[in-house]
């Protein structure tokens, strides 16, 4: 099945009841979906860099990623049967602050390893071999992924409303894209972002420019991104189009951050951030 089709689960009640959004509704629902993903992606992307301030700032960041996630659980399974715009958009939060604790434990240190694997490697040109070695390097963080990414979709499995689940699905397949673009080489593979203890993870980047892989993993993202920007437009369900046009805004943001792969330097949006962080 695939995600449109899935999508389409979330809103019977609303059809039966013959509601009819117009374009009004549909320019504040795309406001509203805009607003809400490009800032939490904005604002939890820098705290998380920040957040690598100190040992302290680590371990505190670490129980309030734990405490939101714990929230996004319980929030997936409380609105998985809630068909409307509302249970939408607190569902993509949970599923969001799931993936945020993720992200948390990951630059934290927590959830790398195993620590066996933590070292820097000589450089090499891509290869299965490198391949498998920098899976090895992120085990843990790749096992978590995996595992927040199943829990998830068997919480919110035959319910009406799956948002959650699908946007950790979008994350997770963006996530994947950009790391094996990185491995294959890239223009901008974002040095420097990585705190010190897992700047060892530099040395499994590929060679200082574009691979193929970069035009056609943009191309297929942005195929489902404008696909999803018709259908949330076009239907005439309040939560069928927020659910579409969340992950139409989550989709615009991984072409975005995909393409920027290719652009030979950084762009300053987390700057502030980073100096808070202080290296």
């Amino acid at each position: 099945m695939s995600v449109l089709s899935s999508v389409a689960e979330v809103a019977p009640a609303a059809r039966r009841g013959g509601v009819v959004a117009t374009r009004e509704t549909a320019a504040r629902v795309a406001l509203r979906s805009l607003v809400v993903v490009v800032a939490f992606w904005w604002t939890a992307t820098g705290v998380i860099f920040a957040l690598e301030r100190s040992a302290l700032t680590r371990l505190l960041g670490l129980l309030l990623a734990t405490g939101l996630a714990a929230w996004g659980a319980r929030t997936l399974v409380r609105e998985r049967d809630d068909a409307s715009p509302r249970g939408v958009r607190r569902s993509f939060l949970g599923g969001a602050f799931l993936w945020t604790w993720v992200q948390v434990a990951f630059y934290g240190g927590w959830l790398v390893g195993p620590a066996s694997r933590m070292v820097p490697v000589p450089a090499e040109a891509p290869s299965w071999s490198l391949a498998v070695r920098a899976v090895l390097a992120m085990f843990w963080y790749q096992l978590a992924m995996l595992a927040v990414l199943a829990g998830a979709g068997v919480a919110s499995a035959r319910h009406r409303n799956r948002i959650g689940w699908w946007s950790l699905l979008l994350f997770w397949i963006t996530h994947q894209a950009a790391c094996l673009n990185i491995f294959l080489g890239v223009e901008n593979p974002g040095r420097g972002f990585f705190p010190e203890r897992l700047a060892y993870l530099e040395s499994y980047f590929g060679p200082a420019r574009t691979s193929w892989w970069l035009p056609a993993s943009v191309a297929m993202l942005l195929a489902f991104t404008l696909r999803a920007v018709v259908h949330g437009l076009r239907d005439a369900t309040p939560a069928r189009r927020q659910a579409m046009l969340l992950l139409a805004v989550l989709g615009t943001l991984g072409v975005f951050e995909l393409s920027v792969l290719a652009v030979p330097a950084t762009l300053p949006l987390w700057e502030a951030f980073l100096a808070l962080r202080g290296y």
